[in-house]
């Protein structure tokens, strides 16, 4: 699935090669390779080959270049200086990221944009179970890569958030409030009834308390996550949703997807642990009680499903395939059984 409307190839090449000589101070750029990944709704996405002369020597650098669309998408808003500062707080508490830069003039290529080294390594599909690389691993390397993860997470959290001050802080009730505006919004006014119910069962049944506030990731997946041979993450991307708030959210998002994949499935690779096992490792690495989690991941599959039916409507407007119907899509029986 790709955006509606993408900026022209030239255009990016050009702004990018100028963007690129003036920032690092060298000759001439030539970008020698201009190409885009098949999927993304939540910005507009190139990964570029960038060459250029220094020390009389020929430089090249493999880049990633993520820009808001330019036309309707995910999300209404995009902060690409939030999303700066959350990497590189969480960087300087010991997560890989791929050293991130923001060009906020939008004179380059026509908005703010933020340009990454591409970094190499394995990225499971969002079909763990039949990703090839993956499966091809032994159940102990499944279950030490799934470790790794779990500590990843625990480790974000740990960031100093006073280094993010533009990062969004939300409470329970300011969550609350965000996902009802984001379902009214995302649908044209419309949204599936079954979502809009779960939302309510979430407001009436709500925690009492909250832990903390911590840096949160806000897409907790493997597809975000770049590991390298060592079964190690060797950077984490993706952090267009993250925000201020309670840990178990970004806990909730993963073992929700995890739930629903094996709602849909029925499995899960041999080593990956079950939810009571996750969230025990959890609570090893952050050294805390997980607390209301049923809660939280009700909320996640509330959060889930609105954003994936986002992208029903989009693929419908622009004449392609559904994944899944919006209207009858089977997440929304597991929604609504857990708010009866």
């Amino acid at each position: 699935m790709a955006l509606i409307h993408r900026r022209p190839d030239q255009a990016v090449a050009v702004g990018l090669a100028r963007w690129l000589a003036h920032r690092h101070g060298v000759g001439p750029v030539v970008i020698e390779q201009l190409r885009r990944p098949s999927s993304g709704y939540s910005s507009e996405t190139v990964f570029a080959e960038a060459s250029w002369s220094a020390d009389g020597a020929r430089q090249h650098r493999s880049l990633v270049v993520r820009m808001p669309p330019s036309g309707i998408g995910t999300f209404d808003r995009h902060d690409l200086g939030a999303e700066l500062e959350a990497q590189l707080a969480a960087a300087a508490a010991g997560v890989p990221v791929a050293d991130p830069e923001v060009e906020s003039d939008p004179s380059w290529l026509g908005t703010p944009f933020m340009v990454m080294a591409r970094v190499e390594g394995h990225i499971i599909g969002a079909l763990a179970h039949l990703d090839r690389w993956l499966t091809g691993q032994s159940a102990a390397d499944q279950g030490r890569l799934f470790t790794n993860f779990i500590a990843t997470l625990c480790t974000i959290h740990r960031s100093d958030v006073s280094a993010a001050p533009n990062v969004p802080e939300r409470s329970t009730a300011d969550d609350l409030d965000f996902w009802a505006e984001y379902l009214d919004w995302s649908s044209d006014g419309n949204p599936v009834p079954t979502l809009v119910d779960a939302l309510d069962w979430c407001r009436r049944h709500r925690p009492t308390s909250q832990p903390d506030p911590a840096l949160l990731w806000g897409d907790a997946r493997f597809e975000n996550m770049v590991i390298g041979d060592a079964l190690e993450p060797v950077a984490v991307l993706d952090w267009d949703m993250a925000s201020i708030g309670a840990p178990e959210h970004d806990l909730a998002w993963f073992t929700s997807l995890d739930l629903t994949m094996f709602h849909l499935f029925g499995q899960r690779p041999a080593g990956f642990p079950d939810r009571a096992a996750t969230v025990a490792l959890f609570e090893v690495h952050s050294g805390r009680e997980v607390r209301d989690l049923e809660w939280y991941e009700t909320l996640a599959m509330v959060r889930s499903t609105a954003i994936m039916t986002r992208i029903g409507y989009l693929r419908r407007q622009a004449g392609e395939p559904l994944l899944l119907p919006i209207d009858d899509n089977p997440i929304l029986d597991l929604v609504r059984s857990r708010t009866r």
